[in-house]
């Protein structure tokens, strides 16, 4: 973390750090930030609020939390930077399990955008299926990808497509191995979102995927959201990274669920 005597002054890098400490602690005071980052506890309280219209985190007296489960997600771009390193590291593991000519449903994540990236850069002829505005201009840059974008209502500032229209397209769709995301991964409530729409659309997806494979760094095990999208025993295997990851997938494991660590 940046030393105090070192401000953080670029916006963005200050932020994705605050955001980083929030996930850790999952509380903050202004002063604790101030001290970590070396900058004014004005800022800091600048910084709170942008993050905050996001929806990336809640502000309260003297500092923020995390935000509630079902409260506003935040956007893209700015979850892209939440648990980055982990992201990249679940990233690479899944783009082992796939091959040239596989066919893949891929949510709008920005787990599932970690992936799409290292699929184009290093897989070919692909079929690729996705609700991800992002996801899908970001395949679309290998013209040796098949991209298949689900049509639907543009949720705002996620880059997600939902609806009656990619669940109709659906119907006549499928392809051997889904990944997907979640805001939360229990065994009772298998994978779950926040959003109802969302989470109605996946659980689709995954009825029209031949193997379901669960991308979740370690901020997402052990953790209830809103809407079950996939119950646990469908559920084929279980990539995740990050602190405490090796504690927090013993319930999984002892159901015999397949879990890949990195």
């Amino acid at each position: 973390m940046q030393d105090a005597n070192y401000p953080v002054r670029n916006g963005v890098e200050r932020r994705r750090q605050l955001l980083q400490l929030l996930i850790q602690r999952n509380q903050l005071t202004a002063r604790e930030v101030s001290e970590a980052l070396g900058v004014s506890e004005v800022t800091v309280r600048q910084d709170f609020a942008a993050l905050e219209r996001e929806g990336s985190l809640q502000r309260i007296w003297g500092g923020a939390i995390l935000p509630e489960p079902g409260r506003k997600e935040g956007t893209f771009a700015s979850r892209l930077e939440i648990q980055k390193a982990e992201k990249q590291a679940i990233a690479a593991a899944a783009l082992e399990m796939i091959s040239d000519g596989d066919t893949l449903l891929l949510d709008a994540s920005t787990t599932a955008f970690a992936l799409a990236q290292r699929i184009k850069e290093q897989r070919h002829g692909l079929y690729i299926i996705t609700n991800g505005l992002y996801t899908a201009l970001e395949l679309a840059a290998n013209p040796s990808l098949t991209v298949v974008v689900l049509g639907g209502i543009a949720r705002p500032g996620t880059g997600s497509l939902v609806g009656t229209l990619g669940e109709e397209m659906l119907t006549r769709l499928h392809a051997a191995k889904g990944f997907f995301s979640a805001h939360g991964v229990t065994v009772p409530q298998g994978l779950s979102e926040s959003n109802i729409q969302e989470g109605q659309l996946k659980s689709i997806m995954v009825n029209h995927a031949s193997q379901v494979i669960a991308l979740a760094d370690s901020s997402k095990l052990g953790r209830s959201s809103f809407t079950t999208f996939c119950p646990f025993k469908q559920i084929d295997r279980l990539i995740t990274s990050g602190k405490d990851a090796k504690e927090l997938i013993q319930p999984f494991v002892e159901r015999d669920l397949e879990v890949v660590l990195v």
